[in-house]
């Protein structure tokens, strides 16, 4: 085990060993004491010698001894000599006494209970804005409206509206005027906050946001999103009928005003940036760009692109008066969509600025907003790169032949992977697409992949620029890890009331069921009898081929995609009409009807409907039980048609997330704080806490019940070497 050599070091003194060893209090002191006599034997030695050569050229100089109380004196000049001070002696001389010997420094950690100094905070400023009487007002109804008389910038946390009434105001670069209707925001501090900023002679009115409650009230099914907003604790129980409603919302002026243990980080846009998000949105007013964003993880691709989204739709060309246009987002990234949930790429028509995270709209409203999706079914595209390619270029064709493509901006952001096979991926949709403007996030290379990229959009005719990736401070980390983004995304997806009415990006026709999955009613549907009686035509595994006696352990619990069939030529010639019996076969003990094939769907003739979770098998009836937010008009068809529906399976993540929700409501209802699993627990069921209870998905095991030797956390012990 490393330890940190924290011994001081004496004087004239220093220890040629790399390191310390551990040792008790005593052992240190008898080695600094033999380490004093030393030192005093050689500075004897070497005044002895000194004095010989003086005495010898004919010089006279006073000794100056330590006394023994080592009191800092000065002692009288003698002869003409200055006096000379204890502490400016350049050789120590040791009296006999131990007690002139420096402390020995403790190497045992305090005892428990001393008091901890902590250090001094430096208190951040982030709202310029002073609350007075007179630019202050609380509408009883939880309306605030904010005057400023000159440019204030102020950083929110919660979910809130906003509503200019007089004057102009730029949040994450949407710029908003009296004449705009209210734009829905929702700011948890696991993002960069956005800045609110006013000009001259600017009235504001805040709004408490319907649809809060019930998203923040997914912290009780999930401890990932708890502690992310204003409110105090969302994990307690729920306040009185007779209480007032907890605010949505809180204005932050200092980081004293931050809830306790978080780092607040501002959104924002280096100088680069704000000259390129200039150009490109003057660019838009003579010609329709099509902007192609790439660079490595963590760059602020999705950050550039909100902000460039949010312009081009807010940008009025000198004119306030002016409606806002639209702009196209052509989604390619399955593992952080925008707009989709994770394993999924879309192209969507943007008509309001994008104000909120992505788990805050995990979806759009498939008939106007969502024009088509995909599903890779794998949160990488290198599970099936040349399927990943066509879905995108099918989606870029879907933009090409709408009637609003020749006025309307495209952005696409990609995936974050530059290097080998994803490299290829970008260089081959830099080729195909031929975009306007190619800008890569990152100053810093690799130099291989900027070349091929470079490379790439000169032989489309393409400009290519590079932009600084985002700023991130050395002491701000993210309070959350990719994974549990995607856990939040889906489950937000999943406890969607409706995909219907969701024009507006986290508006308040966006809301959420706070209960468990386990708690809603499924679809029940048929899979078995002839296949104009099913439900579905049957069940594709994209990438693993299972046998087909375990199809149904695979599925169950897990999420599936629903994908219409708008062609049989989207079997590619595996299943034709009238033929459906000879390629697909019933599988395992439930008959489940398993497409026999490796090859994927082809995404000219298919389309993506929406996730779906596999609640259920019954053997018994033949159905499939299966929970998904669509509604029954998605399901059905728009048009009335008879099309076929086709499950896909593939690598989406596992939804550890659903089988332990009932377990976290329940300790909501106790009162006690949902927290995650560290890995710390030793397996022995807690006192107190009954564990039985008939979860679904969830067996429960006592001890060391069904596991190995072993298995139980290793205990370790930090007590080695102490007596």
């Amino acid at each position: 085990m490393a330890t940190t050599n924290k011994r001081r070091k004496l004087e004239g003194f220093e220890s040629s060993a790399p390191s310390t060893p551990i040792m008790s209090g005593l052992s240190a002191r008898q080695q600094l004491l033999s380490a004093a006599s030393s030192l005093r034997k050689k500075s004897a030695d070497k005044s002895q010698e000194t004095r010989s050569k003086e005495a010898d050229a004919g010089v006279s100089t006073p000794v100056i001894k330590a006394s023994a109380n080592r009191r800092n004196k000065r002692q009288p000049a003698k002869d003409g000599q200055p006096s000379t001070s204890v502490d400016q002696q350049p050789d120590f001389v040791y009296d006999d006494d131990t007690s002139s010997i420096p402390p020995v420094p403790v190497l045992s950690p305090p005892l428990p209970g001393t008091p901890r100094i902590e250090p001094k905070r430096q208190i951040a400023l982030f709202s310029s804005f002073k609350l007075n009487k007179k630019n202050y007002h609380h509408k009883p109804d939880g309306r605030i409206l904010l005057s400023t008389p000159g440019g204030e910038r102020m950083v929110i946390l919660g979910s809130y509206g906003l509503k200019v009434q007089q004057g102009e105001a730029v949040i994450a670069g949407a710029i908003l005027t009296a004449s705009d209707d209210i734009q829905w925001i929702h700011a948890p501090h696991c993002h960069a906050l956005p800045v609110l900023r006013t000009r001259e002679d600017t009235v504001v009115e805040l709004h408490p946001h319907p649809s809060a409650t019930s998203l923040h009230q997914l912290a009780r099914l999930n401890p990932v999103f708890g502690r992310l907003w204003n409110e105090g604790s969302t994990t307690g129980p729920p306040p009185n009928k007779a209480q007032k409603a907890l605010p949505t919302f809180q204005i932050i002026f200092s980081s004293d005003d931050a809830p306790k243990r978080v780092v607040l980080q501002e959104l924002v846009s280096p100088p680069e940036w704000n000259k390129k998000l200039a150009n490109s949105v003057a660019a838009k007013r003579k010609t329709t760009p099509v902007i192609f964003l790439c660079g490595p993880k963590s760059s602020g691709k999705s950050t550039f692109g909100r902000l460039l989204l949010n312009q081009f739709i807010t940008d009025r060309a000198g004119a306030k008066t002016n409606p806002w246009s639209a702009a196209f987002v052509l989604d390619l990234d399955p593992g952080q969509p925008e707009f989709a949930p994770p394993g999924v790429i879309s192209l969507s028509k943007i008509t309001c600025p994008n104000l909120s995270p992505s788990f805050c709209h995990p979806t759009l409203e498939p008939t106007k907003s969502q024009l088509r999706s995909h599903a890779i079914a794998s949160v990488t595209p290198g599970a099936d790169p040349s399927h990943f390619l066509e879905c995108a270029l099918d989606l870029f064709s879907t933009y090409k032949n709408h009637p609003d493509s020749k006025s309307t901006p495209l952005i696409i952001n990609t995936p974050g992977w530059i290097l080998g096979t994803g490299l290829d991926i970008l260089s081959d949709l830099i080729t195909f697409i031929a975009p306007s403007e190619a800008i890569y996030l990152s100053k810093e290379g690799p130099r291989e992949t900027v070349s091929s990229l470079q490379l790439a959009c000169t032989s489309s005719h393409t400009v290519f620029s590079t932009l600084p990736s985002q700023n991130t401070t050395d002491t701000t980390s993210p309070s959350r890890i990719a994974l549990e983004y995607r856990t939040m995304h889906t489950m937000s997806y999943f406890h969607l009331t409706s995909t219907d009415s969701l024009s507006q990006l986290g508006g308040p026709n966006t809301a959420w069921n706070p209960s468990p999955l386990s708690d809603l009613r499924p679809w029940r549907v048929r899979y078995t009898g002839p296949p104009s009686e099913r439900g579905f035509l049957g069940i594709l595994c994209y990438d693993h081929q299972p046998a087909p006696g375990l199809l149904g352990e695979s599925i169950n619990g897990m999420v599936l995609a629903l994908v219409r069939i708008e062609s049989r030529a989207a079997f590619r010639g595996f299943l034709k009409d009238g033929q459906d019996e000879a390629g697909i076969q019933p599988a395992g003990i439930e008959k489940l009807p398993l497409i026999q094939s490796s090859q994927t769907l082809d995404p000219k003739y298919s389309k993506l409907l929406g996730l779906v979770m596999v609640r259920g098998i019954d053997a018994v009836r033949g159905e499939l039980q299966l929970l998904t937010p669509l509604s029954r008009e998605i399901l059905a068809g728009g048009n009335g048609e008879k099309t076929d529906l086709v499950l896909v399976a593939g690598k989406f993540d596992t939804p550890t997330w659903v089988y332990t929700e009932d377990l976290y409501r329940k300790a909501f209802q106790e009162g006690e704080e949902a927290v995650e699993d560290d890995g710390n627990s030793s397996g022995e069921e807690e006192e107190g806490v009954d564990v039985d209870g008939g979860v679904p998905w969830v067996e429960m095991l006592h001890g060391s019940e069904k596991r190995g030797v072993g298995s139980k956390v290793w205990r370790v012990r930090r007590d080695l070497g102490r007596r």
